[in-house]
């Protein structure tokens, strides 16, 4: 089965550097910037480049729409809360980045943050509500993208009347769909209508159970063999074990996660389930869950917390083990995020062969 390999874009105002979270960015997360990060992606062999979402981050799809601009193949996961714009109005704006760019759009769809960032935005539906609410949110965006008529839905939370728009999409049959979830309300969304289920890394044993366990689900939808599960980490990789080791923890010297409080909340003010998870592992006495898993990340910032750390071989042989485990799509990361995806490409990609990596095609020719 073929594994997605993916990295990420530093669009939030920490912006990049050599150490987390800092109070000032190292590197701002300019257009220039982004484009250098994505273009070192691209590069490097990655197929796909997340693009995050919430109250400190630049919008995504304006992101996205401007790095696309200064790469050729890469396509850009966006990451949008359904919700805080019309589920036409979502797909109308999907479809337009997907046309202009040539099919190179993907979409991660955030059911939500904290109740403090929901509420920011003017949301204040309950955790297990903002599920029903995307559920609802896909069912529209699908139906539009499946064509063959004006679409009428009423729901719950949507009324919509005879929704047609311009333009369609590049992407075939659509533009994928990705959707994180470690509840039970999230697991259940994500088996109706993910094309790949994403949740933070944790350890093996317990990947392995959520890669089990939305296969059962997806099957109840008829679609276990559409369903790909996923997983969000960092990567620490340098010559040594040791090198690798002082890298890592270079990492969050000095910081502190209050320098952007907005991760703070994330954290510790959270409703989510998987960012509990990752809280709870990162409680267990030492930060090196394995001697190549670490979740020093989880102390200086929020969302995923582990990283693989260790030389290109552990880094390799430790992925290798996620794949067997069920995981299909890793979306990566680490600081600098330009030398980090060089380093990754030179060194773990050629390591990875045999898990065979998806590869980057020549878009489609774009709509002007």
């Amino acid at each position: 089965m073929p594994t997605e390999y993916a990295w990420f874009l530093p669009s939030a105002k920490n912006g990049d550097g050599w150490k987390i979270n800092t109070q000032r960015p190292e590197r701002q997360p300019t257009v220039a910037y982004l484009s250098e990060v994505a273009r070192a992606a691209e590069r490097a062999g990655f197929v796909n480049l997340l693009v995050p979402t919430g109250t400190h981050c630049l919008d995504a799809w304006l992101v996205a729409a401007a790095v696309a601009q200064h790469t050729e193949r890469i396509k850009f996961c966006v990451a949008f809360r359904p919700g805080l714009a019309s589920p036409v109005f979502a797909a109308q704006t999907a479809n337009t980045l997907d046309a202009m760019t040539g099919g190179r759009l993907t979409v991660n769809v955030v059911t939500g943050s904290t109740p403090l960032d929901q509420m920011r935005y003017g949301d204040h539906l309950a955790h297990d509500e903002r599920y029903e609410r995307t559920d609802e949110f896909l069912q529209v965006v699908k139906a539009l993208w499946r064509g063959g008529g004006p679409v009428t839905f009423k729901g719950k939370h949507f009324d919509v009347r005879d929704a047609a728009i311009f333009p369609g999409h590049a992407s075939r049959p659509h533009p994928a769909i990705y959707l994180g979830g470690s509840s039970e309300a999230g697991r259940r969304v994500g088996a109706r209508h993910a094309d790949v289920h994403m949740m933070y890394a944790v350890e093996l044993g317990t990947i392995a159970q959520d890669a089990a366990d939305m296969k059962r689900r997806a099957a109840e939808f008829g679609r276990e063999k559409e369903l790909r599960f996923g997983t969000r980490m960092h990567i620490v990789c340098r010559e040594t074990r040791e090198e690798a080791r002082r890298a890592a923890e270079a990492l969050i010297e000095g910081s502190d996660i209050a320098n952007l409080g907005t991760w703070a909340d994330m954290r510790d003010k959270t409703e989510s389930a998987g960012q509990m998870r990752v809280n709870e592992l990162a409680r267990r006495g030492s930060l090196w869950v394995t001697d190549t898993l670490w979740m020093g990340v989880n102390t200086v910032r929020a969302g995923a917390g582990a990283s693989l750390v260790g030389t290109p071989d552990m880094i390799a042989k430790a992925l290798k083990e996620y794949v067997q485990a069920g995981v299909e799509t890793f979306i990566l990361s680490g600081w600098p995020h330009v030398e980090e995806a060089g380093i990754f490409g030179r060194e773990v990609m050629p390591l990875l062969r045999d898990t065979e990596p998806v590869t980057l095609s020549k878009p489609a020719a774009a709509l002007a």
